[in-house]
């Protein structure tokens, strides 16, 4: 027993000797409850949604009166604003500006009135399963509603619904996508964080830092190769997708490239942050799964919907890259999205990787003169 005691000390004096693992240990598990217990709900709690009343009657105004006092829809009004109401709703749709759009035909009130069946059309985007069956199902209560004011119209009224993008709405056709921005921010971020905690162990980072390469050198030098690697993981992640999954690839691939090449700067570049802060390269692997799979995975909108989140996980979700890089991979595999949809996603990917590539560069130099 003094043996076996004396080992139970020398174990519980190495763990004690590590106090980074032991935070990282005590400390993921409340910030995974925290995240899952704000984050974690299908509910959606905004439907933006597009109306073309082309009716304009006196039945058609109620009915859309009673999609705008529902809370959980935006109504915008399409009728009058466009030459083309519906190729307008179809681009917003595309933008993933809007979730669906609502069509009243123009003899909806009067064929109500004179006790003859009618429909209204809804066109669902369905790029996102979930929240393509939620919005069903939040249109056919309303409607449901609405039909209990008029007894007379009850069994008049029909829902012609058709869902873009996703018209099976197979839950997979979403998730993959998604799933390979989490990958390949995970990758690039891991490859990189562990290079140079690699040669910190090794003690090769001196012969770096006497070299007469500059800081910012030796980050670029560093990143570029990773670059090259991760490009060629997304594409055989992405031609896996197709061909074992089936999923769609509907837009243009050189668009696809160039914000995937923007989006592994940033992870490259997180990647060499966490290494140069870090002592070694288990240090390093924690923090950078930490960093990226996590928030990748829960405030993304990868799982769960934006909108269903509370204001300051979805004010967090902000500052994660895989947040922007799922609207674009989504929008141009599932929807067929052209560059000037992302204007805003690509500008914030490159805002990240020109911050984080300076952050690393700043801390390289700082690590270096101290080494000096």
């Amino acid at each position: 027993m003094k043996r076996v005691k004396a080992v139970i000390v020398k174990e519980f004096a190495h763990i004690l000797r590590d106090p980074t693992s032991l935070a990282i240990i005590f400390i993921m598990p409340v910030l995974m409850m925290l995240i899952y217990g704000y984050a974690m709900s299908f509910d959606l709690e905004r439907v933006d949604a597009g109306v073309i009343d082309y009716s304009q009657g006196e039945i058609s105004k109620k009915l859309v009166k009673k999609f705008a006092n529902n809370r959980y829809f935006v109504i915008r009004d399409l009728t009058a604003a466009h030459a083309d109401p519906i190729t307008e709703g179809e681009k917003l749709l595309k933008a993933g500006k809007l979730k669906e759009v609502i069509i009243i035909p123009a003899d909806f009130s009067k064929k109500l009135k004179e006790g003859r069946k009618t429909e209204i059309g809804l066109i669902i985007d369905g790029s996102d399963s979930n929240v393509a069956n939620l919005v069903f199902q939040y249109n056919e209560l309303i409607v449901l509603d609405f039909t209990s004011d008029f007894i007379d119209i009850k069994k008049l009224l029909k829902i012609n619904t058709k869902i873009y993008f996703n018209p099976e709405v197979k839950s997979s056709f979403f998730f993959i996508p998604g799933l390979i921005a989490v990958l390949l921010v995970m990758i690039s971020a891991l490859l990189t964080s562990l290079s140079i905690a690699r040669e910190k162990e090794s003690g090769s980072i001196d012969l770096i830092f006497i070299s007469p390469l500059k800081s910012p050198e030796i980050i670029i030098g560093k990143t570029v190769p990773y670059i090259v690697v991760s490009l060629i993981a997304g594409c055989f992640i992405l031609i896996f997708a197709r061909f074992w999954f089936g999923v769609p690839i509907k837009g243009n691939l050189l668009v696809l490239l160039l914000f995937s090449i923007l989006y592994i700067i940033s992870g490259l570049s997180m990647g060499v942050l966490i290494s140069t802060a870090s002592p070694s390269q288990k240090i390093a692997m924690l923090v950078t799964l930490l960093g990226t799979l996590l928030p990748s995975l829960m405030l993304s909108g990868f799982i769960f919907p934006l909108d269903s989140m509370g204001p300051v996980l979805r004010g967090i979700s902000h500052i994660v890259p895989a947040t922007y890089f799922l609207k674009i991979i989504r929008g141009v595999v599932l929807k067929g999205a052209e560059l000037k949809h992302f204007i805003p996603e690509g500008l914030a990917l490159l805002v990240f990787s020109v911050v984080l590539l300076i952050l690393s560069m700043i801390k390289f130099n700082l690590n270096r003169k101290k080494s000096a």
